[in-house]
């Protein structure tokens, strides 16, 4: 059944009116998750967990909860709609796909790590979603069986060749190899050619917020300096002075205080050593489970192009 005529049926409403509480309940036990999940899985390898993990009060509910909560909801609502009457199977397996992306977005939001549980519990419901996807001849995701394997190879390989470049260009690690493990599970769910919708997808959306981010960082800084531009010249010398001040301590400070300082400002605009991708990568596969058929529409729209 169509999305909008389901919606019109009184099962559709129900449906509907149960997928808005059930999107804020969720996102509530998201944030209790990760609040008493073991610390370790929130650190590398090796790592020690800090005071905080050690707490267990990682996370507040409030403020991020609220936007966070009427996202999943829509995200279940657009869910059902799009698996309806006859797909309860479908609805059921990407609903907890859904948890799962929620949990990974705000792990590797909070503390830029993708923890591998929460990964290996993807694959394994992607995986759950293919096999049954292919044996019982539905063929929405899958068209043969090969399909789930490709796309875990697709997926996994387009991340490993981003890694490649960020070391050939910054000479350091583009990805996490969370974000490669991660795309390899989505690859599964998705297959062929659904992963590289989903891969562009995830690059669409990194590219729009930092876009966002650069320009209102951009208003800002504008702002700032037009209340701060005065003509006075004894305020100019001071300015001056300070930022000689400022220079000679920097040259005081030992080499390995002055890596950390360049870090941590490298850090504040966005230029760490690791790019939190995983919240595009969970976005992207969550677009294209909501808009499965609205994607693939478009997908072969522009192909009849050519």
């Amino acid at each position: 059944m169509q999305p909008l005529n389901y919606l019109t049926t009184p099962a559709g409403l129900i449906w509907v009116i149960i997928c808005i509480p059930a999107g804020i309940l969720l996102t509530a036990l998201g944030y209790l998750i990760i609040n008493r999940v073991p610390a370790k899985w929130l650190c590398d390898y090796g790592e020690t967990p800090s005071g905080e993990l050690l707490s267990g009060k990682r996370v507040s509910f409030l403020p991020t909860g609220i936007p966070a909560s009427l996202v999943t909801a829509l995200c279940l609502v657009l869910c059902r709609l799009q698996f309806n009457k006859g797909y309860d199977i479908y609805f059921c397996i990407m609903a907890l796909i859904l948890f799962d992306c929620l949990l990974i977005a705000i792990a590797d939001i909070k503390y830029q790590i993708i923890p591998d549980q929460f990964t290996i519990a993807f694959g394994i419901l992607a995986l759950l979603l293919s096999v049954y996807d292919i044996v019982r001849g539905y063929n929405i995701f899958h068209c043969a069986w090969w399909s789930p394997l490709a796309g875990a190879g697709i997926g996994a390989a387009a991340m490993l060749l981003i890694d490649f470049i960020g070391m050939l260009v910054y000479k350091r690690d583009g990805m996490g190899f969370g974000d490669v493990k991660l795309f390899l599970a989505v690859g599964i769910l998705t297959g062929f050619p659904g992963t590289i919708y989903a891969f562009l997808i995830s690059i669409i959306t990194a590219t729009v917020f930092f876009v966002v981010i650069i320009v209102i960082s951009k208003i800002r800084y504008s702002g700032t300096g037009n209340d701060e531009q005065q003509p006075d010249e004894k305020i100019q010398a001071e300015q001056t002075e300070e930022a000689v001040t400022e220079e000679k301590s920097e040259e005081e400070l030992p080499s390995d205080e002055k890596d950390e300082s360049k870090q941590d400002e490298e850090e504040a605009v966005g230029f760490g050593s690791y790019l939190a991708f995983g919240p595009y990568i969970v976005a992207a596969a969550a677009i294209y489970i909501v808009l499965f058929d609205f994607i693939g529409y478009l997908a072969r729209l522009y192909i009849n192009l050519f």
